[in-house]
């Protein structure tokens, strides 16, 4: 869950979008979370069902923007 972790962290920063954007998408779908949390999920250190849906969900909200935003920065 470390990489998964490590790669979600890295997948914003290349995207320029930020936590806050996150908690926002996460909310949408359900999860509430904030700043606190999210960021001791992301440092390993809140681990728990919470933390893999929450890491989990984030992955997906990343896939769904990559594959809208980079089809649009294709064409």
């Amino acid at each position: 869950m470390r990489d998964e972790r490590r790669a979600i962290r890295n997948r914003l920063g290349d995207n320029r979008l930020t936590f806050v954007w996150l908690i926002d998408q996460l909310h949408l779908r359900g999860i509430v979370t904030d700043k606190t949390e999210l960021s001791s999920v992301f440092a390993g250190t809140r681990n728990g069902p919470k933390a893999e849906s929450i890491v989990a969900t984030s992955a997906q909200i990343l896939d769904e923007y990559e594959s809208k935003f980079a089809a649009k920065a294709a064409t």
